[in-house]
């Protein structure tokens, strides 16, 4: 097997190496941390290398030792991370272990191998346009490596240009593949993320949702094909929460079991829909979670996306990178139970015990109040008339939370407000739930607005004869939260974004210009590259060839082929056409090429003024004559120092003499 000789091979070495570092931290996330320290060490000794700190490799012995002791550790930790996130720290660690000891060409060709592999599976953990920027440098410093290591005497700036131009030659063919290859689904179940990271949860304790509204994080991006909702429309459903304990509200067990019975069967819920409604794509940041988010009611034709009986968005896999899909939402159409008796059922349960003053009060305003409205106006009046603050710094309340929140601190975020509201109408005999997700939203021109994480907010949805029936409790204490945004509604206290380190700059015009900029980018690459789906590739490839029947596409296939190959062909036109760098021998070449066909072909061997005497002696006369001079000039320029005049003065002789010579030989020679 052939050997590598490591100081010739340096600068492909430290390039790789930087790739597998730059590689590993932007897996950060996924990655365990003493994989990322053997990452950097495996760095460190190949940078002592280059820099001779250190002359010999680690020994076989030695790295067979710390392999089987890492296999160990990932063995005993890496159980649970699941099979794929398990192997992808397995394929970091081997790389690692495999850059300290790169022992043959094989061994380097290999960690070249998985790096591309490593490249694409950053591209699933991080498709912001920085990450894909950062990969595409990677690869081209993968590429520089390549050539190093197949040429590592050249210069930087010439493998630079090498390389340059193949990927400029490439790009063409590149945007080609993406625009027509198939787009086809993950060939793997991504593994279940046991929370998120950011963002709303599946169980929600009042306080969470506070904490949450402190992030400055993207939720989703939402573009417009026509009518854009006002603020009072955009209340953004995620989850629906019916099972509540007395301290927290999360999705009913039963209702996921449910849930995941119907879609397997393939049953999907599709309510009564009319008049009017909202167009729109949604791009959603990656959760690792499986709710969507739209505005009711959502009805989506992607096949990935599911509509629950709970008017729930879900995805049928699990959001690990970004997911564009588009909805229809009919914002008029009423919100009638999904199940009936399930409905009812689920949201009049309360637990046995607890929050014993709420309870209290449940039943004398019920005793006065005899119908549903009046109980609910009733409800109503107890957060207007009750001395109410909406803050992002409510206390903890540990113990009977609803108690503390209505008669002692008064003082909550939206889900203090939904989770008391729910709780008194569930008291008082009204089916009522809690639903989580978003409202407002950042606009940007006049179709897009982007939702971030402090536009989390929760409201109660209580059910009547006509449907289910949103109630906001917020509102009645903080109107500026619907009409203006959380900033303004918490402006008193001044806590909006307060944990974050860069919020100040948003009050910083220029500053804040720039950050929009940034977005405005982001959100043009989530849509058009990130977005672009098998449904946009086939209504383009709809608009190009009109019906996709098997015929046109055929054709279609071929012509792209053709015109791969057509460009693979321009790529090479400068390799069969003749050299005009150095015009002295290309005038000369073009002379050899008229004495060969008429029979006299130039030997490599033999030198100008040699094959000069030749030619004097097959054609005497003016051809002779001409070839001499030609031949007189062509030395003088490439064998003697000329000054730019007489340089010229030869060219002008050169370009003259190849039509004399031409015509010379058509007369035949004479």
């Amino acid at each position: 097997m052939p050997r590598l000789n490591p100081s010739a091979h340096n600068h492909a070495h430290l390039l790789l190496s930087l790739v597998l570092l730059v590689n590993a931290a932007s897996l950060f996330e996924p990655l365990q941390l003493w994989i990322l320290l053997l990452v950097l060490c495996a760095v460190i000794i190949r940078l002592s290398l280059f820099l001779n700190w250190q002359k010999h490799q680690l020994s076989v012995r030695t790295l067979n030792l710390l392999a089987v002791l890492s296999a160990i550790v990932l063995a005993y930790f890496g159980w649970q991370l699941g099979l794929l996130l398990g192997m992808l720290n397995l394929l970091v660690m081997a790389s690692s272990l495999k850059l300290m000891l790169l022992a043959s060409r094989r061994d380097y060709f290999q960690l070249i191998s998985v790096q591309f592999f490593l490249i694409g599976t950053g591209l699933v953990f991080n498709q912001s346009i920085a990450f894909s920027m950062l990969y595409g440098l990677l690869t081209l410093l993968l590429l520089l490596s390549l050539a190093f290591h197949i040429s590592p005497s050249s210069a930087w700036l010439q493998q630079s240009h090498r390389v340059g131009m193949l990927c400029l030659q490439a790009l063409p063919i590149a945007l080609l593949l993406f625009l027509v290859m198939p787009k086809l689904g993950p060939m793997w179940q991504m593994p279940t993320a046991k929370g998120t990271e950011t963002g709303l949860s599946e169980r929600v304790t009042p306080g969470d949702v506070a904490q949450l509204a402190r992030s400055a994080d993207l939720a989703f991006r939402a573009t417009f094909d026509s009518i854009v909702p006002n603020t009072s429309q955009r209340y953004w459903r995620a989850l629906t929460l019916e099972d509540f304990d007395g301290k927290s509200w999360q999705v009913h067990p039963y209702r996921q079991k449910l849930r995941e019975r119907y879609r397997s069967a393939g049953l999907a819920f599709r309510p009564a829909i009319e008049g009017p409604s909202f167009d729109y794509q949604v791009i959603a940041e990656p959760t690792q979670q499986r709710w969507l988010f739209g505005l009711d009611i959502a009805i989506s034709s992607d096949p990935q996306v599911w509509l629950s009986h709970d008017y729930q968005l879900v995805s049928r896999i699990n959001l690990q990178s970004s997911l564009a899909y588009k909805v229809k939402s009919y914002f008029m159409a009423p919100l009638q139970e999904g199940i009936p008796e399930l409905d009812n059922r689920l949201n009049l349960q309360v637990p046995a015990e607890g929050n014993p003053r709420t309870r209290e009060l449940a039943l004398q305003l019920r005793a006065e109040h005899v119908g549903d409205k009046a109980y609910l106006q009733a409800v109503k009046e107890v957060f207007t008339a009750g001395g109410f603050r909406y803050t992002l710094r409510p206390n903890p309340m540990p113990v009977d939370p609803v108690d503390q929140f209505l008669f002692e601190d008064k003082a909550g975020f939206c889900a203090h407000y939904a989770s008391a509201a729910a709780y008194m109408l569930r008291l008082g005999g009204i089916p009522a739930r809690m639903v989580t997700g978003y409202l407002g939203g950042e606009m940007r021109g006049d179709r897009y607005m982007s939702v971030y994480q402090y536009d989390a907010h929760a409201w109660v949805e209580w059910l009547s004869d006509q449907g289910w029936q949103r109630f906001d409790p917020t509102v009645l204490v903080s109107p500026l939260r619907l009409d203006y945004g959380l900033e303004r509604a918490v402006a008193y206290e001044e806590s909006f974004l307060l944990d974050t380190p860069l919020a100040g700059f948003r009050n910083i015009a220029w500053l804040n210009e720039f950050r929009l900029m940034l977005a405005d980018m982001d959100y043009l690459w989530s849509r058009w590259v990130l977005g672009f789906s098998r449904e946009n590739q086939q209504d383009m490839l709809k608009s190009l060839l009109g019906k996709l029947t098997p015929t046109r596409l055929a054709l279609f296939g071929l012509a792209l082929v053709l015109a791969i190959a057509l460009l693979l062909g321009l790529y090479q036109l400068k390799h069969w056409l003749p050299d005009r760098s150095n015009p002295s021998a290309w005038y000369y070449k073009k002379a050899l090429k008229l004495l060969a066909k008429q029979g006299l072909q130039r030997p490599s061997w033999q030198g100008p003024q040699d094959f000069n005497q030749e030619v004097a002696q097959r054609f005497p006369g003016k051809a002779a004559r001409c070839f001499g001079q030609l031949t007189y000039h062509y030395m003088r320029m490439n064998y003697r120092p000329m000054s730019e005049q007489e340089q010229k003065a030869s060219l002008s002789q050169l370009r003259r003499l190849v039509p004399q010579l031409k015509q010379a030989l058509s007369e035949g020679g004479g």
